[in-house]
């Protein structure tokens, strides 16, 4: 029975160096950057990670619409030719479809079938629309702002993914450590209890509890080592890492100072967080967009210059030439009254905005609470669950020695022995959950990366 027990504990550890093996084959051939720390990882993930590339393009082509919407300040000029095949054409007029402001001046007539070639310059500019372009540019300037914001918003939640991802790999290899000593501490059980049972002074029971401790022991480190290469996942995905080249991780665990009073953080948090920033240009926008519905009221003044010629059977040959500079104006007399509700529309647009901006910033000062308390609970767990741990350390060492000595049980030791074990892996989440909670305070802040 004991032959088959250490047997199948060898599978157990044998599996584990196997999964170990797999989990580092994807990273076979990658060249080795020696170790990471928690700066390098932030700065990684925010140069490699796909959702800050993403929200950064997004930027780029709002700021380019910037420019689209500008295009209407500056005249357009079009060359237009065509070709017509017939005894009667138009002479000016007929141009790709459309008409020009003159009308149809005149006709080009031939005795018999003909070619004719028209060629034609043309140039218009906006004299005045009431406010309509610059609305539109004022509207996309407001849109390039919210798209800033909307990447650094990305940007936040890159680090807080990074940071819980490193924090989390980190507390995985601790509470591995944790287990490779259970299962040392188990292994100098089992041999101090074979030792008692060779000399008589304690049954075989001992013996066999020992052996159990020790495989339980084993089979809880082929999971916290499995814990680690999971965690490695997980922090590569929130570094936008494809292959793991790192052969260290720098222990960054520790706590560091509390954080300011409540009420300085909130002033901070709504001076400077993303959605209230992106919220104010999403108010200049609606604004904008009322400008730009009431210039339906209003006509359209443009100008335009016209040079062309034509010919007959060779072109640029004989040609006759024409032009002509004018101006116009569209007066929209009734649409139906679209005009009427488009205002009345982004006018309930700007309401909108303003109300979802009181939301945000009630969830924002009930983010910030929260986080601030959580690390207020975590920084005093960290202290309590540290003097668990120095306690259940000491009562392991007499337990130990009580065996040792021949004048305690297996039971107590174990006790004592299960005890430190949890004690420590406590002390490693509050460790964790305190470094978690520093980098939700910063996210809920709004801090810049």
């Amino acid at each position: 029975m004991m032959k088959k027990l250490r047997v199948a504990g060898a599978a157990l550890i044998c599996g584990a160096i196997l999964l170990t093996a797999l989990g580092g084959a994807g990273t076979a051939g990658a060249e080795e950057a020696g170790s990471l720390s928690l700066k390098q990882a932030i700065d990684i993930a925010l140069k490699d990670h796909p959702a800050v590339k993403q929200s950064r393009e997004t930027v780029v082509a709002t700021r380019d619409q910037i420019g689209v919407s500008r295009a209407g300040y500056f005249p357009k000029v079009n060359f237009v030719g065509n070709y017509y095949y017939g005894n009667s054409f138009a002479s000016t007029g007929r141009i790709s479809g459309t008409s020009t402001p003159g009308g149809v001046s005149g006709t080009v007539s031939s005795p018999s079938e003909s070619h004719f070639y028209f060629y034609q310059f043309q140039a218009n500019q906006l004299l005045y629309d009431f406010g309509k372009t610059p609305g539109t540019v004022a509207q996309s300037r407001s849109s390039f702002n919210q798209s800033q914001q909307d990447y650094f918003g990305t940007r936040q939640q890159v680090v807080l993914d990074a940071r819980t991802g490193y924090f989390g790999y980190l507390a995985a290899q601790r509470a591995q450590k944790v287990q490779e000593e259970t299962v040392r501490q188990n292994q100098e059980l089992l041999k101090q209890a074979e030792g008692f049972y060779k000399v008589g002074l304690k049954a075989k029971i001992d013996v066999t509890k020992a052996e159990a401790n020790l495989f339980q022991a084993e089979a809880n480190l082929i999971q916290a080592k499995n814990n680690v290469a999971l965690a490695r996942v997980t922090l590569m995905n929130a570094l936008g890492l494809k292959t793991w080249p790192y052969t260290k991780v720098e222990d960054d665990l520790e706590v560091t100072l509390q954080p300011k009073p409540l009420e300085q953080l909130e002033a901070q948090a709504l001076q400077q967080r993303p959605e209230l920033v992106k919220n104010r240009y999403q108010q200049d926008f609606n604004q904008a967009g009322i400008k730009v519905a009431r210039s339906g009221y209003f006509p359209t003044l443009t100008s335009t210059a016209v040079y062309g010629w034509q010919a007959l059977e060779t072109p640029f040959v004989n040609t006759n030439n024409n032009w002509y500079v004018g101006a116009g104006v569209n007066f929209p007399l009734f649409e139906g009254l679209a005009t009427t509700y488009s205002v009345s529309q982004n006018k309930a647009q700007l309401r909108s905005t303003l109300e979802n901006f009181e939301v945000l910033r009630q969830n924002i000062t009930k983010e910030v609470s929260q986080a601030y308390l959580n690390v207020k609970t975590g920084w005093e767990l960290i202290r309590a669950t540290k003097k668990a741990l120095e306690a259940s350390r000491e009562n392991l060492r007499l337990a130990w020695g009580r065996y040792q000595a021949g004048i305690g049980t297996i039971i107590e030791f174990t006790d004592a022995q299960v005890q430190f074990s949890q004690a420590d892996l406590n002390f490693v989440q509050a460790l964790y959950n305190y470094r978690v909670y520093e980098a939700q305070l910063d996210k809920a802040l709004g801090k810049s990366f």
